[in-house]
């Protein structure tokens, strides 16, 4: 599973084939089949096991982080780091050439983000750091909305936008309309940058 999707996150979905996936693995095209039926089965559990494992990197950053704003820098980090990584094709296929898949992603993903933003505001609100005027689960949709927009071609197309700072720019807008003033204090020392 790790090679197939080390060659969809570089080539996208569409342009790599099962014969690909072989020749990188060292075994037959018909091996692959005796365990895995299709194409898009294959990329419905290539893309279980990395949400998976995204989610299981995003829960230790939040164990680890010592206030709301230094989880949700941290997270922002860790999606920047694999977004650097992969090919924008590989969302623009998997909308256009296996809408199943790509359901799997909005539904299991974004919900768990839904969660975990709404959490986060919770958290910022009680430390002081965001405003306690705000409703964590609007704010937690408006955030998924934004998410939802960022990978929308029609709006941001790959030939004019990438990605990096699509997500820096949501990120600004995001956080600077939800700090308090303490909250703006430990911001204003922060390089989005390097976030």
């Amino acid at each position: 599973m790790t090679a197939a999707f080390e060659l969809f996150i570089k080539y996208g979905v569409k342009s790599v084939s099962m014969d690909d996936i072989a020749d990188k693995l060292g075994i037959s095209k018909k091996t692959i089949y005796a365990e895995i039926p299709s194409k898009e089965i294959l990329i419905e559990r290539v893309l279980t096991i990395h949400l998976r494992q995204d989610e299981e990197e995003v829960n230790q950053i939040i164990l680890t982080s010592s206030n709301a704003l230094d989880e949700i820098l941290g997270i922002s980090r860790h999606v920047l780091q694999f977004l650097m990584m992969i090919n924008p094709v590989l969302i623009y296929d998997l909308k256009k050439y296996y809408p199943e898949c790509w359901s799997l992603v909005e539904n299991q993903h974004f919900t768990f983000i839904r969660d975990l933003i709404y959490n986060n505001v919770v958290r910022g609100i009680n430390e002081k750091l965001y405003r306690e005027d705000l409703d964590p689960m609007i704010i937690a949709k408006l955030y998924i909305t934004l998410s939802n927009t960022m990978v929308n071609p029609e709006i941001f197309p790959v030939t004019q936008f990438d990605l990096l700072s699509i997500l820096k720019q949501i990120q600004r807008y995001h956080l600077h309309g939800i700090v308090s003033d303490d909250g703006r204090k430990i911001l204003s020392s922060i390089t989005f940058d390097k976030s």
